[in-house]
């Protein structure tokens, strides 16, 4: 499947509720995006193997049978793993609607999706860059719903996150915040105490609390917790050798209590999700 990347003739039009930015599918080479792209995008693996990274440090893999979104304006990087061509179809979409629909149908930003058949999305992609090759009123109208349709066959496709969301990105920025984050990031496997994190940036402990929460949507204690499952994730698939009670202590947590954190979040233990991702 070779799908050249095509660019949507229809432009900005806000009738739509949500509409096509861009689609391709081919064998992907690196990208680096600093600033992010402009729209929400959809990355589905067809085959081969790629890594994800964020501006924060954090990273994830996408293999075949997988999918990814990503909210617009984050910065990432992605790149495909040696031994066989990394094939990515991708599908850039807006409109007024368009995230809500997304969030609508169920599917996480910022986490993987196992998915049970690709075969009907390459096929729903392929449609969709055939669609996008028109100019007309009537085109972008179909185009908008088969791009509605391609979301909820995408939601029906997923059994679920494969590894759990990255921690949101702020709603309001604040210099202190994105300190705070940084030094949670930073010393992620210490056993921080949320008092000494609030007085390093300046705050009092309560009133860092309020604001960590109305920034990023959840407690920094929440935020913490979720980001070192992530890592265990990443670490999980990128050293299979690595003992489930060693990864627990780089991530700073006891092993009996990350086992039962890692099910929690993932809906399976962490041996079971590395014996699911084929290590």
């Amino acid at each position: 499947m070779h799908l050249p990347f095509r660019l949507s003739p229809y432009g900005h039009d806000d009738r739509l509720p949500i509409r096509l930015y861009c689609i391709g599918a081919h064998a992907q080479h690196p990208v680096a995006r600093p600033g992010g792209f402009p729209v929400m995008q959809c990355f589905i693996a067809l085959r081969g193997k790629g890594r994800f990274a964020f501006a924060d440090g954090s990273s994830l893999y996408l293999g075949a049978g997988q999918a990814l979104l990503l909210p617009s304006d984050e910065a990432h990087s992605y790149d495909p793993l040696p031994r066989e061509p990394w094939l990515l179809g991708f599908v850039g979409f807006e409109g007024p609607s368009a995230r809500g629909i997304a969030d609508a149908c169920g599917m996480p930003f910022g986490a993987t999706i196992s998915l049970k058949d690709t075969a009907p999305l390459a096929d729903a992609v392929r449609t969709l860059w055939h669609l996008a090759d028109g100019a007309d009123a009537a085109a972008s109208r179909a185009l908008s719903s088969r791009l509605y349709d391609f979301l909820l066959l995408l939601a029906s496709l997923g059994t679920g996150p494969a590894s759990p969301a990255l921690p949101p990105p702020a709603r309001q920025s604040d210099a202190a915040l994105e300190r705070a984050v940084h030094y949670l990031h930073e010393h992620f496997a210490e056993p921080l105490v949320m008092s000494n994190v609030a007085s390093a940036v300046g705050y009092s402990v309560q009133h860092f609390q309020r604001l960590f929460r109305e920034a990023y949507g959840e407690p920094p204690l929440a935020y913490l917790r979720r980001f070192r499952l992530h890592q265990a994730a990443v670490w999980l698939e990128e050293t299979p050798g690595t003992p489930v009670s060693e990864i627990a202590g780089r991530i700073g947590m006891d092993p009996n209590y990350f086992i039962r954190a890692f099910k929690q979040a993932y809906g399976s233990p962490p041996g079971h999700y590395r014996r699911g991702k084929g290590k």
